[in-house]
Protein backbone atom coordinates (compact mmCIF):
# COMPACT_ATOMS: atom_id res chain seq x y z
CA UNK A 1 0.00 0.00 0.00
CA UNK A 2 2.79 1.98 0.79
CA UNK A 3 4.44 1.80 -2.38
CA UNK A 4 1.40 2.68 -4.60
CA UNK A 5 0.81 5.45 -2.90
CA UNK A 6 4.63 6.45 -3.38
CA UNK A 7 4.20 5.64 -7.25
CA UNK A 8 0.82 7.51 -7.34
CA UNK A 9 0.24 9.98 -4.83
CA UNK A 10 2.52 12.20 -3.50
CA UNK A 11 6.13 11.62 -2.11
CA UNK A 12 8.94 14.18 -0.55
CA UNK A 13 11.61 11.44 -1.79
CA UNK A 14 11.56 8.28 -4.34
CA UNK A 15 13.76 5.41 -4.56
CA UNK A 16 15.35 4.69 -8.27
CA UNK A 17 12.46 1.19 -7.86
CA UNK A 18 9.79 4.07 -7.31
CA UNK A 19 11.38 6.31 -9.81
CA UNK A 20 11.34 2.90 -12.17
CA UNK A 21 7.73 2.77 -11.34
CA UNK A 22 6.21 5.81 -12.08
CA UNK A 23 8.27 5.87 -15.51
CA UNK A 24 6.49 2.83 -16.29
CA UNK A 25 3.10 4.57 -15.21
CA UNK A 26 4.28 7.71 -17.59
CA UNK A 27 4.69 5.52 -20.47
CA UNK A 28 1.84 4.03 -20.34
CA UNK A 29 0.03 7.32 -20.29
CA UNK A 30 1.49 8.34 -23.26
CA UNK A 31 0.78 5.22 -25.22
CA UNK A 32 -3.18 5.99 -24.18
CA UNK A 33 -2.84 9.54 -25.33
CA UNK A 34 -1.26 8.86 -28.67
CA UNK A 35 -4.24 5.99 -29.15
CA UNK A 36 -6.89 8.81 -28.09
CA UNK A 37 -5.15 11.81 -29.96
CA UNK A 38 -6.29 12.91 -33.67
CA UNK A 39 -4.90 10.92 -36.07
CA UNK A 40 -4.03 13.50 -38.08
CA UNK A 41 -0.33 14.48 -39.95
CA UNK A 42 2.19 17.11 -38.15
CA UNK A 43 1.38 19.51 -40.66
CA UNK A 44 -2.29 19.58 -40.16
CA UNK A 45 -2.06 20.39 -37.15
CA UNK A 46 -3.66 24.09 -35.84
CA UNK A 47 -1.50 26.49 -33.76
CA UNK A 48 -3.65 25.38 -31.04
CA UNK A 49 -3.17 21.92 -31.32
CA UNK A 50 0.35 22.37 -30.85
CA UNK A 51 0.00 24.02 -27.37
CA UNK A 52 -2.17 21.67 -26.49
CA UNK A 53 0.54 18.53 -27.37
CA UNK A 54 3.53 20.61 -25.48
CA UNK A 55 1.27 21.01 -22.63
CA UNK A 56 0.04 17.44 -22.33
CA UNK A 57 3.76 16.34 -22.49
CA UNK A 58 4.85 18.68 -19.99
CA UNK A 59 2.08 17.77 -17.34
CA UNK A 60 2.35 14.05 -18.16
CA UNK A 61 6.08 13.85 -17.35
CA UNK A 62 5.60 16.10 -14.15
CA UNK A 63 5.60 13.29 -12.18
CA UNK A 64 9.01 11.83 -12.75
CA UNK A 65 10.53 15.19 -12.19
CA UNK A 66 9.15 16.56 -9.11
CA UNK A 67 7.87 13.64 -6.30
CA UNK A 68 5.71 16.02 -4.69
CA UNK A 69 3.25 16.22 -7.55
CA UNK A 70 0.67 13.26 -7.51
CA UNK A 71 0.40 11.16 -10.40
CA UNK A 72 -3.66 10.85 -9.90
CA UNK A 73 -3.94 14.95 -9.68
CA UNK A 74 -1.82 14.38 -12.85
CA UNK A 75 -4.56 12.50 -14.73
CA UNK A 76 -7.02 14.39 -13.53
CA UNK A 77 -5.42 17.43 -15.47
CA UNK A 78 -5.03 15.35 -18.43
CA UNK A 79 -8.40 14.40 -18.56
CA UNK A 80 -9.54 17.95 -18.48
CA UNK A 81 -7.43 19.47 -21.05
CA UNK A 82 -8.31 16.64 -23.22
CA UNK A 83 -11.67 17.05 -23.29
CA UNK A 84 -11.41 21.01 -23.60
CA UNK A 85 -9.38 19.95 -26.28
CA UNK A 86 -12.08 17.68 -28.00
CA UNK A 87 -14.76 20.05 -27.57
CA UNK A 88 -12.84 22.93 -29.03
CA UNK A 89 -12.02 20.35 -31.79
CA UNK A 90 -15.83 19.34 -31.87
CA UNK A 91 -16.86 22.56 -32.30
CA UNK A 92 -14.49 23.92 -34.61
CA UNK A 93 -15.79 21.19 -37.14
CA UNK A 94 -19.57 22.10 -36.99
CA UNK A 95 -19.26 25.79 -37.23
CA UNK A 96 -17.46 27.16 -39.58
CA UNK A 97 -17.26 30.64 -38.32
CA UNK A 98 -16.09 29.55 -34.53
CA UNK A 99 -13.18 27.59 -37.07
CA UNK A 100 -12.22 30.51 -38.30
CA UNK A 101 -11.48 32.24 -35.17
CA UNK A 102 -9.67 28.87 -33.46
CA UNK A 103 -7.78 27.98 -36.82
CA UNK A 104 -7.53 31.33 -38.67
CA UNK A 105 -7.48 32.13 -42.12
CA UNK A 106 -5.40 30.96 -45.24
CA UNK A 107 -3.26 34.03 -46.38
CA UNK A 108 -2.64 34.46 -49.94
CA UNK A 109 1.01 35.18 -50.17
CA UNK A 110 1.01 35.27 -54.53
CA UNK A 111 -1.68 35.85 -56.73
CA UNK A 112 -1.56 36.02 -60.65
CA UNK A 113 2.82 35.36 -60.37
CA UNK A 114 3.12 38.41 -58.00
CA UNK A 115 4.36 38.26 -54.67
CA UNK A 116 1.21 40.17 -51.87
CA UNK A 117 3.57 41.74 -49.65
CA UNK A 118 1.15 43.21 -47.25
CA UNK A 119 -0.22 39.78 -46.94
CA UNK A 120 3.57 38.22 -46.51
CA UNK A 121 4.09 41.45 -43.75
CA UNK A 122 0.88 40.58 -41.85
CA UNK A 123 1.93 36.84 -41.39
CA UNK A 124 5.89 37.31 -41.01
CA UNK A 125 6.01 35.22 -43.79
CA UNK A 126 10.00 36.17 -44.94
CA UNK A 127 10.78 35.66 -48.58
CA UNK A 128 13.53 33.51 -47.58
CA UNK A 129 10.96 30.69 -46.54
CA UNK A 130 8.40 31.36 -49.65
CA UNK A 131 11.30 30.66 -51.75
CA UNK A 132 12.67 27.70 -49.81
CA UNK A 133 8.91 25.96 -50.18
CA UNK A 134 9.11 26.91 -54.10
CA UNK A 135 12.01 24.98 -54.69
CA UNK A 136 10.91 22.20 -52.71
CA UNK A 137 8.28 21.91 -55.72
CA UNK A 138 10.84 22.52 -58.22
CA UNK A 139 9.88 25.68 -58.75
CA UNK A 140 12.74 28.11 -58.02
CA UNK A 141 11.26 31.11 -59.94
CA UNK A 142 8.52 33.03 -58.96
CA UNK A 143 7.79 33.63 -62.75
CA UNK A 144 6.97 29.95 -62.66
CA UNK A 145 4.48 30.45 -59.48
CA UNK A 146 0.39 31.16 -60.62
CA UNK A 147 -0.57 31.52 -56.48
CA UNK A 148 0.40 30.21 -53.07
CA UNK A 149 -0.98 30.47 -50.36
CA UNK A 150 -0.19 30.13 -46.72
CA UNK A 151 -2.47 27.44 -44.82
CA UNK A 152 -3.39 27.78 -41.39
CA UNK A 153 -1.39 24.30 -40.48
CA UNK A 154 1.94 27.05 -41.47
CA UNK A 155 2.24 24.56 -44.98
CA UNK A 156 2.33 26.89 -48.09
CA UNK A 157 0.40 25.43 -51.31
CA UNK A 158 1.80 26.43 -53.94
CA UNK A 159 0.09 26.48 -57.70
CA UNK A 160 2.64 26.07 -60.37
CA UNK A 161 1.34 28.31 -63.69
CA UNK A 162 -0.01 25.56 -66.83
CA UNK A 163 2.90 26.30 -68.73
CA UNK A 164 5.06 24.68 -65.84
CA UNK A 165 2.97 21.54 -65.23
CA UNK A 166 3.79 17.94 -65.41
CA UNK A 167 2.12 16.68 -68.83
CA UNK A 168 -0.24 14.24 -67.65
CA UNK A 169 -1.45 11.40 -69.74
CA UNK A 170 -4.91 13.23 -69.83
CA UNK A 171 -3.08 15.81 -72.04
CA UNK A 172 -2.04 13.38 -74.66
CA UNK A 173 -5.10 11.54 -74.29
CA UNK A 174 -3.61 8.59 -73.13
CA UNK A 175 -6.08 6.04 -71.66
CA UNK A 176 -4.54 4.51 -68.42
CA UNK A 177 -5.83 1.75 -66.55
CA UNK A 178 -7.91 2.01 -63.61
CA UNK A 179 -5.69 2.54 -60.41
CA UNK A 180 -6.18 0.53 -56.91
CA UNK A 181 -4.15 -1.14 -54.23
CA UNK A 182 -2.11 -4.82 -55.30
CA UNK A 183 -3.73 -7.72 -53.96
CA UNK A 184 -1.69 -9.99 -51.45
CA UNK A 185 -1.66 -13.48 -52.53
CA UNK A 186 1.19 -14.43 -50.21
CA UNK A 187 2.59 -13.50 -47.37
CA UNK A 188 5.95 -14.67 -45.66
CA UNK A 189 5.94 -17.83 -47.60
CA UNK A 190 2.02 -18.73 -46.93
CA UNK A 191 -1.07 -18.17 -49.59
CA UNK A 192 -3.80 -15.95 -48.76
CA UNK A 193 -6.50 -18.38 -49.55
CA UNK A 194 -9.02 -15.86 -49.00
CA UNK A 195 -7.54 -13.08 -51.81
CA UNK A 196 -6.87 -15.68 -54.41
CA UNK A 197 -10.33 -17.11 -54.20
CA UNK A 198 -12.21 -13.53 -54.22
CA UNK A 199 -10.01 -12.82 -57.55
CA UNK A 200 -11.18 -16.45 -58.77
CA UNK A 201 -8.04 -17.98 -58.78
CA UNK A 202 -6.73 -21.37 -57.37
CA UNK A 203 -3.13 -22.51 -55.77
CA UNK A 204 -2.93 -24.31 -59.32
CA UNK A 205 -2.94 -21.08 -61.30
CA UNK A 206 -0.69 -19.28 -58.82
CA UNK A 207 2.01 -21.92 -59.39
CA UNK A 208 1.77 -21.91 -63.23
CA UNK A 209 2.48 -17.76 -62.74
CA UNK A 210 5.42 -18.40 -60.88
CA UNK A 211 6.54 -21.36 -63.30
CA UNK A 212 6.19 -18.71 -65.70
CA UNK A 213 8.74 -16.22 -64.07
CA UNK A 214 10.82 -19.20 -63.62
CA UNK A 215 9.64 -19.99 -59.87
CA UNK A 216 9.81 -23.70 -60.28
CA UNK A 217 9.03 -24.57 -55.67
CA UNK A 218 6.30 -22.21 -54.48
CA UNK A 219 8.21 -22.92 -51.07
CA UNK A 220 10.82 -20.13 -52.20
CA UNK A 221 8.58 -17.38 -52.50
CA UNK A 222 8.25 -14.97 -49.66
CA UNK A 223 5.39 -12.49 -51.01
CA UNK A 224 3.82 -12.32 -54.19
CA UNK A 225 0.70 -9.47 -55.11
CA UNK A 226 -1.31 -8.89 -58.04
CA UNK A 227 -2.08 -5.12 -58.75
CA UNK A 228 -5.29 -4.64 -60.86
CA UNK A 229 -3.81 -4.87 -64.27
CA UNK A 230 -3.06 -8.59 -63.68
CA UNK A 231 1.03 -8.36 -63.37
CA UNK A 232 2.00 -10.00 -60.35
CA UNK A 233 5.16 -9.56 -58.51
CA UNK A 234 7.08 -11.45 -56.15
CA UNK A 235 10.29 -11.43 -53.90
CA UNK A 236 11.71 -14.76 -52.71
CA UNK A 237 13.26 -15.67 -49.74
CA UNK A 238 16.29 -14.51 -48.81
CA UNK A 239 19.26 -17.36 -47.23
CA UNK A 240 19.40 -16.72 -43.57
Amino acid sequence: MELLKKVFGSAHEISPFVFALRSIAVGFLLYIEGKVLPHRAGGQFAGYDFAFFWMMGGITAAPLFEAKISFINTVAIIVVIYILHYLISYIAVKNRIFAKIVLGKSIPLISGGKILRPNMAKAFFPLELLLSDMRSIDAPNISEIEAAVLETSGHVSVLKKSDYQPVTPKDLNIQTMGGGLPTLLMNDGKVVEENLKELGYDNSWLKNQLLRKGITNIEDVYAVMIDSSGELYYTVKTQE
